[in-house]
């Protein structure tokens, strides 16, 4: 038996405000030639949600499994109730979570619209922008090439991307003064965000600022583009001194394009999205699919969710995109993220295919840190492009709001997908995760 159910929502109301440091990580999947689809998706799209109906109908599901899985029946179903309160509250447009513990789903909810203005509701197979949970994906392709033995994890970067080969770094962060960074960064520092790497938009240092001006991850048309630009860059730390969240995964990605000799959509495709059936995980959305596209939204001043600027959107929609960020270009479904969740929790393997090796998984998941330096008063461990929480499990997210948690310990799946950037203090998917642990028994 599966317990259903349904509510209405009413009109939104005010939410957490945006904050403007977050511009530049808005325009970070532009396309460099942005007219030819620009109409499209402002066509597909509209331009405000504030005028349409509000009220939309929701679902929340658990399985009868729950408590034989080890879960409070009462306690897990709070999540709908929680989520109610939200929708009700303005948090969220719409928004969706899958928990499965064992292979077996035990919850499933879903609140709200793929698109308000046309009155969509979100349904299972609406296709979200995961940004920056596509950094896992491209961390599992380059372990697998590791495996093989064609990437050497401690190898200097220069073997596989010579143009790194006369990198500096801005040794005062205020001024002008470069020198010779003290060793190469490899493989390995890309993966742990340990590569003197940054985004551009976390400061104002002269290294954020000619990422800006250069338009790095922005205007570039392809990985080889962005690789170009960065040579040009100091570095904003000695690689391998300390963890600054980064671009790191875009080169990664380029990395594997260079290795497999296949652009990196064809090498996921191949290697991991055709063995796990994600047949709706993509970097462009097929002009088939875009009516499952969710629409995105962003905070107005005030916290009311309004959506967002379409030219945010351009590489998913553009059929000839040739942008592959392995750092925030994905989209996917619940169901096909949580089928890439079940091959880590599954030791790599799916049927009968061999994804990842168990061994490698272990070395992914442990934590490569050690002694170096984060941010101040932040002490959490990362593995191999997955950040590894305390409760046992690893996970990461994207900017939009999208989430995910595997604990192979407690062969425990999370994921939650929302579509509002910037996405701000919001904790909507850490809420459900805390829900999934409270009810565990």
């Amino acid at each position: 038996m599966i317990t259903v159910n349904k509510i209405l929502l009413p009109r939104r109301t005010k939410g957490p405000s945006s904050t403007g440091r977050w511009v530049w990580f808005l325009l970070i999947l532009l396309a460099p030639d942005c007219s030819r689809v620009v109409a499209q998706t402002v066509s597909a799209s509209g331009s405000s949600p504030t005028a349409e109906k509000l009220d939309g109908a929701t679902e929340s599901r658990v399985s009868e499994k729950a408590k034989e899985m080890g879960f409070d029946l009462r306690k897990l179903d709070s999540i709908h109730r929680d989520m109610s309160v939200k929708a009700r509250t303005g948090e969220f447009i719409g928004c969706s979570t899958i928990v499965c513990r064992n292979n077996e789903e035990i919850y499933f909810g879903q609140w709200g619209f793929q698109d308000q203005r046309k009155q969509e509701p979100l349904k299972r197979d609406t296709i979200f922008r995961i940004y920056s949970m596509s950094k896992p994906i491209t961390s599992i392709a380059a372990m697998q090439l590791v495996e093989q033995g064609k990437l050497d994890l401690d190898a200097p970067i220069t073997v596989y991307i010579p143009e790194f080969a006369d990198l500096k770094v801005l040794e005062d962060k205020r001024g002008s003064v470069e020198v010779a960074a003290r060793r190469m960064m490899t493989i390995r520092d890309l993966m742990r965000h340990t590569s003197g790497l940054t985004y551009g938009f976390f400061g104002n240092t002269r290294v954020d600022q000619e990422y800006r001006n250069r338009g790095v991850l922005v205007t570039d048309l392809n990985l080889k583009s962005t690789v170009g630009k960065l040579a040009k860059i100091p570095l904003l730390n000695h690689p391998g001194t300390m963890f600054h969240y980064s671009a790191s995964t875009d080169v990664l990605g380029y990395v594997v394009e260079v290795v497999s000799q296949q652009p990196l959509n064809e090498y996921l495709k191949a290697n991991i999205f055709d063995p796990l059936e994600m047949s709706d995980t993509f970097f462009t959305v097929p002009t088939e699919k875009q009516d499952r596209f969710a629409q995105l939204y962003r905070p107005e001043d005030g916290g009311k969710l309004t959506v967002a600027n379409p030219v945010q959107s351009i590489r998913f929609y553009d059929q000839n995109n040739t942008y592959f960020s392995g750092g925030a270009g994905l989209c996917s479904t619940i169901d096909d993220y949580l089928k890439f969740c079940r091959m880590l929790l599954a030791e790599g393997k799916v049927n009968e295919t061999q994804i990842i090796k168990a061994e490698t998984l272990k070395h992914v998941f442990s934590n490569q840190l050690g002694q170096i330096e984060r941010s101040p008063g932040r002490q959490f461990q990362f593995g191999l492009g997955f950040r590894i929480f305390p409760e046992g499990d690893f996970g990461w997210g994207g900017a939009a709001g999208t989430r995910f948690w595997v604990n192979p310990k407690k062969n425990l799946a999370i994921v939650f997908m929302t579509q509002i950037m910037p996405y701000g203090s919001r904790d909507l998917g850490e809420s459900v995760r805390e829900v999934v642990y409270s009810s565990l028994r």
